[in-house]
């Protein structure tokens, strides 16, 4: 039985520095599973531990090798359950206090997370960003970082219409804006704001299958270093999944049933260096694939202008314009608004 958990996701950060060999991990994708909404309201039971060690299982099936995937909230019974084999239930309390902990621990992960990079495949674009929030604080690389993470290319776009995908998108270049405005340097805004429209037009390029699943059509390249030091490596297991899908789907088979990914790791070699001996050209194919759809499909975007009219020239005139905008239209992109209205980081 297939089950969309699609609305539990919550997002990708890159993992820069993670392991190291055969044990790198580069992506870490989030999903929480909370009983209640923001405004504590019921959204969902509990999860019994066979339904927890399931989800976990699917979800887990979609990811490669080099992907963590991080499971919270108060929904996934098996992080709040008393110990494995007791038969005495636990004190109410003490569940409570524990869950409570928990929590808190999330909020921790979530907040050293914040800052991390968030790239397109763009390499001049990427590069371009990384370079013009070097010297920020770790709260604007942030906010820059999840316009590209939670605007421009949403892992996931169920919960939203086209018309709303496209709109998320107006927002995040009115943040782009502000960003430039209010805390880069003078001397990178100009290319700041071109490597965002970019983003935003490969973003606003982007198609979603019938689960929502978005494809943004380019390669999926590993970086190196950071800021103005940022150097790309091909993601050999994209390369396999664009150039080879019968052996991406063999892949998919071993690394479901390799629990130490030493299996799958000797399968992706001894691919990559059959597929380069067969074809020695494969990698440059690899990558003129992503430039060729840019130009066809990216460059000429025309980007959504919905937000076109927020201001930025301060926290407190872009928060007052966005509250503007939805209370003019109050039924449109409302969830994605009220979450921007009660972040972090406008708060003044």
């Amino acid at each position: 039985m297939n089950i969309d958990y699609s609305r539990f996701y919550r997002g990708t950060a890159n993992l820069p520095s993670y392991g190291g060999g055969a044990y790198k991990k580069d992506t870490l994708v989030k999903y929480e599973f909370n009983t209640k909404d923001e405004q504590g309201n019921k959204v969902m039971d509990q999860m019994s531990k066979e339904e927890t060690l399931q989800a976990m299982k699917d979800i887990r099936s979609q990811y490669g090798d080099a992907v963590i995937v991080e499971f919270s909230g108060d929904g996934m019974a098996a992080f709040v359950n008393s110990k494995k084999g007791s038969t005495i239930p636990e004190d109410p309390e003490a569940m409570e206090a524990k869950n409570a902990a928990f929590q808190k621990e999330i909020t921790q992960v979530d907040n050293t997370l914040h800052d991390l990079p968030a790239y397109s495949g763009l390499y001049n674009a990427d590069k371009a960003v990384a370079s013009a929030l070097e010297n920020c604080s770790k709260e604007e690389k942030g906010f820059v970082y999840d316009i590209i993470r939670q605007n421009f290319l949403v892992g996931n776009s169920s919960s939203m219409t086209e018309e709303e995908r496209q709109a998320n998108i107006s927002l995040g270049m009115k943040k782009a804006e502000y960003a430039a405005e209010n805390f880069l340097s003078e001397e990178n805004k100009k290319s700041f704001m071109e490597a965002m429209e970019s983003i935003a037009k490969l973003a606003s390029a982007g198609k979603a299958d019938s689960g929502g699943n978005m494809n943004y059509g380019v390669a999926q390249g590993s970086y190196l270093g950071h800021g103005s030091g940022l150097v790309q490596t091909t993601n050999t297991v994209d390369m396999m999944r664009t150039m080879d899908q019968d052996a991406y789907a063999e892949y998919q088979k071993i690394k479901q049933k390799d629990d130490d990914g030493l299996s799958s790791l000797k399968y992706l070699t001894n691919w990559f260096v059959g597929a380069v001996n067969k074809n020695p050209s494969m990698v440059d194919q690899y990558e003129k694939q992503s430039e060729e759809y840019v130009e066809k499909h990216v460059n000429n975007q025309k980007l959504d202008q919905t937000f076109a009219g927020l201001k930025t020239e301060s926290k407190a005139a872009f928060v007052e314009s966005l509250k503007m905008f939805q209370n003019n239209h109050p039924n449109f992109l409302a969830s994605v608004i009220n979450k921007e209205l009660t972040a972090k980081y406008w708060e003044f």
